[in-house]
């Protein structure tokens, strides 16, 4: 298992498409977070107590997007190049490499998305700074907002992976993980007003702000739901995983 593990480490750190994900992220947050909400905002806007938490659920819904496409290459690109076979053939059960990527996958998306949980404030800070611009006093919890904004991170990272272990194809993983959320659902929720809510990205988003659903609806209810979600695409993921073809 170890073994497993060791070798997805090191196919998501030889790729260079992981790089380029982040330093995308890193780039756009920066730029949105240090010139638009820090050095370019006005002066008035810098008195909400709230920024500061605004900005890392900002910075991680949009990161976690990007990020997401780090997992869905690791396991994309083996389908795309035909090396999903030697893979499979290095363990003596599929289930070890589906958990092996699993585990990468978590353990990156949560280091990644910590860090661009206090980078995105940060950017802020030093915005507003050489802007001249005071920062009113924050309200900023920090164990509650740790633990959402990973767990979004986590959860579009494990969608991703969900529907490319589903889909076995590259390009049409990242099309659905691209119009799901932002053309699907829309669509469904005009279509069935009752469960918009619990639609797997909306929730997954309310986790981070759970008022834009409702007063009732709070972010303990909308994690479980993503974690349903996830629960049962992996168990999908993992009987197609065990059964199908290499190819």
């Amino acid at each position: 298992m170890l073994d497993a593990i060791g070798s997805e480490f090191r196919k998501l750190l030889t790729v260079r498409s992981t790089y380029v994900n982040v330093t995308i992220c890193l780039l756009i947050v920066a730029l949105f977070a240090g010139f638009g909400s820090g050095y370019h905002n006005a002066a008035s806007s810098l008195q909400n107590t709230q920024l500061l938490a605004n900005q890392s659920a900002d910075a991680v819904v949009f990161a976690g997007l990007i990020l997401a496409f780090v997992g869905l290459l690791l396991a994309g690109h083996e389908y795309r190049y035909n090396t999903i076979m030697y893979t499979l053939t290095t363990s003596n059960r599929r289930l070890k490499v589906l958990f092996a990527k699993f585990v990468v996958i978590t353990v990156f998306s949560l280091v990644v998305g910590l860090f661009m949980t206090f980078f995105s404030p940060l950017c802020t800070i030093i915005g507003a700074h050489l802007a001249g611009h005071p920062i009113a006093p924050q309200t900023f919890d920090t164990w509650h907002i740790m633990w959402t904004c990973l767990f979004c991170v986590w959860g579009y990272a494990m969608y991703a992976l969900i529907l490319l272990l589903i889909l076995r194809n590259q390009i049409g993983a990242i099309v659905t993980f691209l119009i799901l959320p932002l053309v699907g659902e829309n669509i469904l929720m005009q279509l069935f007003h009752n469960i918009g809510k619990n639609l797997p990205f909306t929730a997954l988003q309310a986790v981070l702000q759970p008022t834009s659903l409702g007063n009732h609806t709070t972010t303990g209810r909308q994690a479980v739901v993503v974690l349903i979600y996830v629960a049962a695409g992996l168990l999908v993921s993992a009987i197609l995983f065990t059964r199908r073809d290499a190819n």
